[in-house]
Protein backbone atom coordinates (compact mmCIF):
# COMPACT_ATOMS: atom_id res chain seq x y z
CA UNK A 1 0.00 0.00 0.00
CA UNK A 2 1.21 3.33 -1.04
CA UNK A 3 1.91 6.58 1.47
CA UNK A 4 -1.35 8.42 1.72
CA UNK A 5 -0.19 12.21 1.69
CA UNK A 6 -2.90 14.99 2.23
CA UNK A 7 -1.84 18.24 0.02
CA UNK A 8 -3.44 21.44 0.61
CA UNK A 9 -2.69 24.07 -1.61
CA UNK A 10 -4.55 27.02 -2.46
CA UNK A 11 -2.45 27.73 -6.04
CA UNK A 12 -4.32 25.65 -8.55
CA UNK A 13 -1.53 25.10 -10.89
CA UNK A 14 1.22 24.06 -7.89
CA UNK A 15 -1.49 21.87 -6.65
CA UNK A 16 -2.05 19.99 -9.68
CA UNK A 17 1.64 19.70 -9.97
CA UNK A 18 2.48 18.44 -6.74
CA UNK A 19 -0.22 16.14 -7.04
CA UNK A 20 0.71 14.19 -10.15
CA UNK A 21 4.50 14.21 -9.35
CA UNK A 22 3.86 12.55 -6.00
CA UNK A 23 0.97 9.99 -7.84
CA UNK A 24 4.16 9.09 -10.28
CA UNK A 25 6.46 8.61 -7.61
CA UNK A 26 3.73 6.12 -6.31
CA UNK A 27 2.18 7.87 -3.25
CA UNK A 28 -1.44 8.21 -2.37
CA UNK A 29 -2.08 11.69 -2.82
CA UNK A 30 -5.20 13.75 -1.35
CA UNK A 31 -5.62 17.38 -2.75
CA UNK A 32 -7.79 20.38 -1.01
CA UNK A 33 -7.38 24.28 -1.98
CA UNK A 34 -8.67 25.18 1.46
CA UNK A 35 -7.89 24.90 4.71
CA UNK A 36 -9.44 21.15 6.28
CA UNK A 37 -10.48 20.57 9.89
CA UNK A 38 -8.26 18.51 12.54
CA UNK A 39 -11.32 16.13 12.31
CA UNK A 40 -11.49 15.75 8.52
CA UNK A 41 -7.97 15.65 8.61
CA UNK A 42 -7.97 12.56 10.97
CA UNK A 43 -10.55 10.98 9.03
CA UNK A 44 -8.25 11.17 5.95
CA UNK A 45 -5.51 8.93 7.79
CA UNK A 46 -2.31 10.66 5.92
CA UNK A 47 0.93 9.66 6.37
CA UNK A 48 2.35 12.99 5.61
CA UNK A 49 0.72 16.70 5.59
CA UNK A 50 2.04 19.15 3.03
CA UNK A 51 0.50 22.25 3.94
CA UNK A 52 0.71 25.53 2.27
CA UNK A 53 0.84 28.70 4.81
CA UNK A 54 -2.17 30.30 2.97
CA UNK A 55 -5.02 28.79 2.29
CA UNK A 56 -8.04 30.11 0.48
CA UNK A 57 -10.08 29.55 4.05
CA UNK A 58 -7.52 29.98 6.99
CA UNK A 59 -4.05 29.57 7.76
CA UNK A 60 -1.95 26.64 7.13
CA UNK A 61 0.65 27.30 9.91
CA UNK A 62 -2.19 27.24 12.49
CA UNK A 63 -3.41 24.56 11.06
CA UNK A 64 -0.05 22.95 11.23
CA UNK A 65 0.02 24.27 15.16
CA UNK A 66 -3.81 22.63 15.99
CA UNK A 67 -2.30 19.20 14.50
CA UNK A 68 0.67 19.34 16.36
CA UNK A 69 -0.66 20.04 19.23
CA UNK A 70 -3.66 17.26 19.26
CA UNK A 71 -2.62 13.93 20.51
CA UNK A 72 -4.39 11.92 17.39
CA UNK A 73 -2.53 13.94 14.70
CA UNK A 74 0.68 14.88 16.86
CA UNK A 75 2.72 11.99 15.41
CA UNK A 76 1.69 12.95 11.59
CA UNK A 77 4.93 14.79 9.79
CA UNK A 78 3.87 18.01 8.71
CA UNK A 79 5.76 20.21 5.91
CA UNK A 80 4.75 23.82 5.43
CA UNK A 81 5.16 24.79 1.54
CA UNK A 82 5.51 28.52 1.51
CA UNK A 83 7.05 31.61 -0.50
CA UNK A 84 7.01 33.09 2.85
CA UNK A 85 10.28 35.38 3.70
CA UNK A 86 10.39 33.98 7.30
CA UNK A 87 9.60 30.23 6.61
CA UNK A 88 12.25 28.87 8.48
CA UNK A 89 11.39 30.51 12.19
CA UNK A 90 7.52 29.92 10.85
CA UNK A 91 8.00 26.27 10.79
CA UNK A 92 9.66 25.92 14.20
CA UNK A 93 7.68 28.62 15.48
CA UNK A 94 4.31 26.10 14.69
CA UNK A 95 6.04 23.15 15.43
CA UNK A 96 6.08 21.57 11.78
CA UNK A 97 8.24 19.01 11.04
CA UNK A 98 9.95 20.25 7.83
CA UNK A 99 9.69 23.60 4.95
CA UNK A 100 10.07 23.85 1.65
CA UNK A 101 10.17 27.36 -0.07
CA UNK A 102 8.79 28.21 -3.04
CA UNK A 103 9.49 28.03 -5.75
CA UNK A 104 11.52 24.48 -5.24
CA UNK A 105 12.66 22.30 -7.41
CA UNK A 106 10.54 18.80 -7.80
CA UNK A 107 13.75 16.67 -6.84
CA UNK A 108 13.85 18.98 -3.82
CA UNK A 109 9.93 18.11 -3.50
CA UNK A 110 10.54 13.89 -3.54
CA UNK A 111 13.59 14.02 -1.56
CA UNK A 112 12.05 16.01 1.42
CA UNK A 113 9.08 13.38 1.07
CA UNK A 114 10.96 10.15 0.54
CA UNK A 115 12.61 11.46 4.24
CA UNK A 116 9.60 10.70 5.77
CA UNK A 117 8.97 7.29 4.43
Amino acid sequence: MSKRILLLEDEKEILELIQEILEEEGYNVIAFSHYESVEDIMDFSPQLILLDIRLSNGYGHLLCEDLKSNPKTSHIPVILVSGANNLEKIAADYKADGFLAKPFDMEDLIKMVKNYD
